[in-house]
């Protein structure tokens, strides 16, 4: 295994048989009115597309729909929009894709405790340097318990991208679509090939959407 510069992970050498378009945290339409129009282009000729939450209205999804197929996932709630992430959506989805399961989730802790963390989470995110990078981490650990039999984990919410390959499962948050301070927005590219995964992160051009 090596890990590339551009937070590419690779595993051994062999054809590409899948390539999924990733993203999350859209946060469509109280935080921007559309998607960013390079994002067509950035998932041009993918076989699927994996949205990780926090979309907040499921027609906002039809464009990502007429490329490829849609899985997408519920968020979180959000006092400041009053928005739920996506109630229509499930809280989970679990593929096989290229021979390998693939669970997508938000990552976020569902509840009422779950609520009472992300006020905590909001503050240490624009005060504490690295905050982003220690919850990914967290969440990470906390997804393979819950999901120990993954080859690969999808998840979103801290709106900081993140590819860390952890006791046999390959973690993988894409970063956040939507504007936030202090944070690049980006998307992700999955390729499968049949004896490596590779994770890439995608800067999104700055003032798009």
């Amino acid at each position: 295994m090596r890990e590339a510069a551009n937070n590419t992970i690779i595993f051994g050498m062999s054809e590409l048989v899948l390539t999924a378009g990733v993203l999350s945290d859209t946060h469509l339409p109280y935080r921007m009115a559309a998607l960013p129009p390079e994002i067509p282009e950035i998932f041009a000729g993918v076989d699927v597309i994996l949205h990780a939450g926090d979309v907040d209205r499921d027609e906002f999804l039809s464009p990502l729909r007429a490329l490829a197929p849609v899985h997408a996932v519920r968020g979180n709630f959000h006092i400041s929009d009053g928005s739920s992430g996506g109630r229509n959506l499930p809280y989970e989805v679990s593929l096989m894709l290229a021979g390998r399961s693939v669970v997508v989730v938000h990552g976020h802790r569902r509840g009422v405790w779950g609520f009472l963390l992300k006020i905590p989470q909001v503050v240490a995110s624009l005060f504490v340097s690295g905050a982003d990078g220690a919850l990914n981490e967290r969440i990470m650990h906390r997804l393979k318990r819950d999901y120990p039999a993954a080859d690969v984990v999808v998840f979103g919410h801290t709106h900081r991208a993140f590819v860390r390959q952890f006791n046999g499962t390959l973690f993988f948050n894409p970063g956040a679509v939507a504007e936030t301070l202090k944070k690049r927005r980006t998307v992700g590219v999955l390729r499968f090939y049949a004896d490596k995964v590779e994770a890439e992160i995608i800067p999104l051009r700055r003032g798009s959407g």
